[in-house]
C-alpha cells in the first residue's frame, strides 16, 4: 500500500527542509574535514504541512489515509507542487493531530523522507550546463502540479510550467497525464489528444537560419504514424525547428513539411527505451546534428528558411501531427523537454544528459 498519493490539497503552509548526514572531523592544528555518510547531492526532506481550514469530510478522509498507512509504520507519496519539488517517499514523523476550530479542522501534519535520495535538478544547473541566456523553455513533468484531494484529481491549471520562467505553453487539448504519477519520476504521457502551444512566439530565435538546439529524455513504443514531439517557428517546408518520430519508426530532425532526413536518425527499433535526444542546428547552416544519449550518431541537412512563430510540444504548431494521435504507438512518455537559441556543443549536450539520465537509469557519460 506504499503507492499512493497523499490525499488533501487545501495546503496553507509547507516547510521543508533538505537534511543531511555530514561528519566533520577537528584536527590540533585547529583545521576540521567533512564528510557526508550518504550520495553526492543526496537529502532527505522533512515536511512540515499546515492545511487550510478543512470540512469534516475532509478531515474524516485524513483520518482514514493515515490509520491504513497503520499512523507512522507506512510509507506513501507526497507531491509537493508549492515547491514544484516533484514526489516525496514519506512516513508520518508525528501521530495526527486533530484541530477543531470555528466549524472547520485545521491539522498539522509532519512527514519526513523515508531514504537519501538525489535532490532533482535546479535551474542554476541547466545555466551552469548552459548560460541562462541561451536556455529558452524547460518543461520538467516532475515540476507539473498534480492534485489528489478527497478520491478526486484537480488538476489547477491549463498550462505547463516552463522552469526557465519564459514561457508557459497552454493546453490546447488535453491536460497533464502522467505516465504514473505513483512514481519517483513521472513524464508527459500523450494519448493523441494532449498538446500544448505557447501563446505567444518564441522571439529567442531570429533570421532565417537561427542556432538552435533541442533536448529530450523520451521513451516511445514503436510509431506507426508520424508525430512530433518538440517544434517551434511555422508551418511550411524549412520554416520551423524540432524533432519528431517518424511513421518509419526513427526519430529525426523536423523543420515544418515533409522532409527527407539521412545520417541523423535514430532507430526506435528498441522501443520503451528511456534516450535522450538532443538536435542542434549551428547559424546560417542547413545541417542538423543528432545526439543520442550524449554521442553524436550523425548529420543531415535540409533547406532552412526559419520564420519566427510559437513553440508546440506534442504536436506541430497548427495541431497536427499529434504524438500517439490514431493510435499511433502503445505508448508516447516525452520528459525535460528543453530548447535553447545556441548550438550546443558536445560537451553541453553530456552535461545535459547527466543532469537529467539518472532519472531513468542512463549511464553517465564522460
Amino acid at each position: 500500500m506504499s503507492d499512493v498519493l497523499y490525499p488533501i490539497s487545501l495546503i496553507r503552509e509547507v516547510r521543508v527542509t533538505h537534511l543531511d548526514r555530514t561528519v566533520s572531523d577537528s584536527f590540533e592544528d585547529g583545521s576540521t574535514s567533512a564528510r557526508s555518510l550518504w550520495a553526492a547531492r543526496s537529502f532527505k526532506r522533512r515536511i512540515e504541512v499546515r492545511h487550510a481550514p478543512l470540512s469534516a469530510r475532509d478531515e474524516r478522509h485524513l483520518r482514514g489515509f493515515y490509520a491504513q498507512r497503520n499512523g507512522q509504520q507506512d510509507s506513501f507519496w507526497f507531491r509537493d507542487n508549492v515547491n514544484r519539488g516533484g514526489n516525496v517517499k514519506v512516513r508520518f514523523t508525528a501521530p495526527l493531530s486533530e484541530t477543531r476550530g470555528r466549524g472547520v479542522y485545521e491539522p498539522e501534519v509532519m512527514l519526513e523522507e523515508v531514504g537519501p535520495l538525489r535532490r532533482q535538478p535546479e535551474v542554476d544547473e541547466l545555466y551552469n550546463a548552459v548560460s541562462s541566456a541561451n536556455a529558452l523553455l524547460w518543461l520538467d513533468a516532475n515540476r507539473e502540479a498534480y492534485v489528489l484531494h478527497s478520491g478526486a484529481v484537480v488538476l489547477p491549471n491549463n498550462y505547463l510550467h516552463d522552469e526557465t520562467g519564459n514561457y508557459q505553453p497552454i493546453w490546447q487539448s488535453g491536460s497533464f497525464n502522467p505516465d504514473n504519477i505513483v512514481q519517483q519520476h513521472c513524464s508527459y504521457r500523450a494519448t493523441g489528444g494532449q498538446w500544448a502551444r505557447t501563446f505567444d512566439d518564441v522571439t529567442g530565435l531570429s533570421g532565417t537560419q537561427p542556432a538552435g538546439s533541442i533536448f529530450l529524455l523520451a521513451k516511445h513504443s514503436a510509431s506507426s504514424g508520424k508525430q512530433v514531439l518538440l517544434a517551434v517557428g511555422a508551418m511550411g517546408t524549412g520554416a520551423a525547428m524540432g524533432i519528431a518520430l517518424s511513421a518509419a519508426n526513427v526519430y529525426e530532425p523536423w523543420t515544418g513539411g515533409s522532409e527527407t532526413w539521412t545520417g541523423c536518425v535514430q532507430s526506435n527499433a528498441v522501443a520503451n527505451t528511456w534516450r535522450s535526444l538532443a538536435l542542434v542546428w549551428a547559424a546560417a547552416s542547413n545541417t542538423a546534428t543528432l545526439y543520442v544519449n550524449g554521442v553524436s550518431v550523425g548529420t543531415g541537412s535540409n533547406t532552412r528558411n526559419f520564420s519566427l512563430g510559437r513553440l508546440a510540444f506534442h504536436a506541430a504548431m497548427d495541431g497536427t501531427l499529434k504524438a500517439n494521435a490514431a493510435g499511433t504507438m502503445a505508448a508516447c512518455d516525452t520528459q525535460h523537454a528543453m530548447l535553447f537559441n545556441t548550438a550546443l556543443t558536445l560537451a553541453q549536450v553530456k552535461a545535459l544528459h547527466n543532469m537529467v539520465g539518472y532519472q531513468y537509469g542512463l549511464a553517465t557519460v564522460l
